[in-house]
């Protein structure tokens, strides 16, 4: 029994499961295209070293490529709650995960305040690379049963400015993945 072509490329298709492109409506094929070219761009863009080689209509796909920057963020602040709650005048250190912009770290964008006053605590502030450190030049307020001391370091705009890294990145002090957000920590002053 001998088949004709078509029969036998149809035969040989049904038995390993392809498809046949020659019954396919033409908005499958229409879509299979636009599915296929897009992916060929897409692997031309992502794979390619330098622009310069690629044609012009393909400089000008709009997918971006560019891994998003992680913003930065506190990654550990000193003392512990424990310690600081029976020294009234601790200093407290914060530690970023990147470097930070030490221009945008002032008494503006680092507030301390205690729950037992109305005006932030004045002390001296002092930035290094990755650290910052607030040193109290008195006592923090308390009132008879203690205080709460909370230092706020401002990832927003708020029109006194806000800290960023080097690069210019905003501080993620919500901890959302994103820049921006402010980030408050709240010690506890034992009287």
């Amino acid at each position: 029994m001998l088949l004709k072509k078509e029969d036998r490329k149809s035969k040989w298709n049904e038995l390993r499961g392809g498809t046949d492109l020659r019954k396919m409506n033409k908005w499958c094929k229409l879509l299979l295209g636009m599915f296929t070219g897009a992916a060929i761009i897409y692997a031309i863009k992502k794979y390619m070293c330098c622009k310069t080689f690629l044609p012009e209509t393909l400089k000008t796909f709009s997918t971006p490529f560019k891994p998003r920057q992680a913003p930065p963020k506190v990654e550990s602040i000193y003392p512990d709650r424990q310690t600081f709650a029976f020294r009234h005048n601790s200093p407290i250190w914060i530690e970023f995960n990147m470097p930070m912009n030490s221009a945008t770290i002032t008494k503006e964008t680092v507030i301390v305040k205690s729950s037992a006053s109305k005006e932030p605590v004045d002390g001296l502030l002092d930035t290094g690379s990755r650290m910052l450190m607030f040193r109290p030049y008195d006592e923090y307020p308390t009132d008879e049963s203690g205080a709460e001391i909370t230092i706020t370091l401002l990832g927003s705009e708020t029109g006194s400015g806000f800290i960023m890294d080097e690069r210019g990145i905003a501080l993620d002090g919500d901890g959302d993945g994103k820049p921006g957000g402010d980030f408050e920590y709240t010690y506890r002053i034992i009287k």
